[in-house]
């Protein structure tokens, strides 16, 4: 009993025990050994170890480099804070706005049932179909809210799944009374109940008992599939995911350091990202019709034994509730579209990019983000030259607007509207990331410990990457991605899997070489 009093009691007040016991644990470190490597090492440790187990929040985790860098005495306060709010992270916040505005106008939701409404009303197609969109949107918004909105869909798809198999059971039902009647007129009245048993128990209960498990399997393979298709969309580009945004601006300092201009932008990461994340999303789609159906998904030659019209009646209508795309939504796909183009185009590698029409080095990628992100706090959601339809608004709504000014302009976004939906959170969490990574870097305990893995550059390139792809994947099992890439990436990329001698020096550069 004292041992189940003690776990309850440490399950109560765990943050506050773990938030004393891990700085303690590690304190004989730089009280042993003396010198900068191991103060930061301490801090490093400690940050580490609270960004795994959580036990407060990563973006407030995020906030101690603020604190501990300056009592350390490895940088001052002032440049900590300066690494909080590099170029990158203006980069990830002008592509947060532009999602919110998707997501405020509902332009996501749209596309979304348009894509599955053009698919096959099978289960594989549908399954298609929840998972192109999915993909799609969460290479340019967040994946948890991707999946988020996909997931009301999924359930309303599952729903309709569920009708038409019990519609089909149903008939197969009336089939079976049918012959029972015709049974029971050429046989006696026990064999015909014997009959009866017999036949229920063989053609209705065990096919009933085997639609549910098929219903279960369908209701968890579109579940399973859109978080995964929102993470394989996520790797396409480089504000997919903020685990691409925060290897961008590490490595932009590790280049720094080195006066070298990083290459990674948005134009060679689409690159790299795209035809890899198109060949998972299609092995992705192939194996979770493995997980559905079994075997029996490559025997596409045959019917399907039951009717799933009714599953894409139910979408078209969902989908001829948005109406017609309204001017809002127009404008928000113009400003999305020239934001990507301008992405792409900036620096290119193979043709020269508009970026070449400024001064070297004025110009990146954070530029036509915030741009679009201040032009749709500026356009107007209505078009002056038309008054909005007051037949498609609310009882409520209509009275506030006519309590307001006859007049009133509302522009395509609004700060009440971003301050509520920006994931603020994230990018302290990068902040805080690139202020650790600045401290290992001033500290010397990136040298250190890249000093330390220099014995790796004998290894084949190939065993390197796999044994990093394992350790990485294990510790994403239990911490998040953005924390996992925060702490690796500043090692990995001072060592540079190659040496940092043979790296550094090189005359190419590109995105594989970290």
């Amino acid at each position: 009993m004292g041992c189940r009093k003690a776990l309850e009691l440490f399950r109560k007040w765990q943050t506050l025990i773990l938030a004393v016991l891990i700085p303690l644990a590690v304190a004989p470190l730089p009280i042993l050994v003396d010198g900068q490597v191991a103060k930061c090492g301490f801090i490093l440790i400690v940050i580490g170890t609270y960004w795994v187990t959580e036990i407060i929040p990563l973006a407030i985790t995020a906030l101690l480099p603020v604190v501990l860098f300056p009592m350390f005495g490895i940088m001052t306060a002032a440049e900590v804070s300066a690494s909080f709010f590099k170029e990158t992270v203006m980069l990830f916040l002008g592509s947060l706005i532009v999602a919110v505005a998707v997501e405020k106008w509902n332009l996501h939701k749209r596309v979304a049932l348009r894509t599955l409404t053009l698919v096959g009303p099978q289960p594989r197609w549908l399954l298609l179909g929840v998972m192109l969109p999915t993909w799609f949107m969460s290479m340019w918004m967040s994946n948890t809210a991707t999946a988020a909105m996909m997931m009301p869909i999924v359930s309303a798809i599952l729903l309709q799944i569920k009708a038409c198999q019990e519609a089909d059971a149903e008939a197969g039902k009336t089939l079976l009374d049918k012959e029972h009647l015709e049974m029971t007129t050429s046989l006696s009245t026990d064999d015909s109940e014997s009959a009866e048993n017999g036949i229920e128990n063989e053609n209705h209960r065990k096919p009933s008992a085997e639609r549910k498990v098929q219903f279960l399997s369908f209701a968890k393979s579109f579940s399973l599939v859109t978080a995964y298709s929102a993470n394989v969309g996520g790797m396409a580009t480089l504000t997919g995911t903020p685990p691409n945004v925060i290897f961008k601006g590490l490595v932009d300092g590790i280049y720094k350091t080195k006066e070298i201009d990083n290459p990674v932008n948005f134009a060679n990461w689409l690159a790299l990202g795209v035809p890899l994340s198109i060949i998972l999303i299609l092995m992705l789609w192939i194996w979770m019709q493995l997980h559905m159906e079994g075997i029996r998904c490559l025997m596409f030659w045959k019917k399907e034994t039951i009717s799933y019209h009714k599953v894409k009646l139910v979408l078209r209508e969902e989908y001829e509730k948005l109406g017609r795309m309204s001017y809002a939504e127009k404008s928000v796909a113009v400003c999305f579209a020239i934001m990507a183009l301008l992405w792409i185009t900036r620096k290119p590698g193979f043709i020269p990019g508009w970026s070449d029409l400024f001064k070297p080095k004025y110009v990146g990628d954070s530029t036509p983000a915030i741009i679009t992100a201040v032009v749709l706090f500026i356009l107007p959601a209505h078009p002056p030259w038309q008054k909005r339809s007051k037949s498609r608004m609310s009882q409520k709504a209509t009275e506030e607007e006519n309590s307001s000014t006859a007049s009133s302009y509302e522009p395509l976004l609004d700060w009440t509207t971003v301050n509520s939906r920006l994931a603020w959170s994230v990018l302290l969490l990068m902040g805080g990331g690139f202020a650790l990574a600045d401290g290992c870097e001033r500290s010397g305990l990136s040298a250190w410990v890249s000093s330390h893995l220099n014995g790796l550059s004998h290894l084949p390139t190939w065993t390197i990457t796999m044994l990093l792809s394992v350790v990485v994947a294990l510790i994403t099992e239990v911490t998040s991605n953005s924390a996992a890439t925060t702490l690796f990436v500043p090692i990995v990329g001072q060592t540079g899997l190659k040496g940092p001698e043979q790296v550094f020096t090189s005359k190419t550069y590109d995105i594989g070489v970290l």
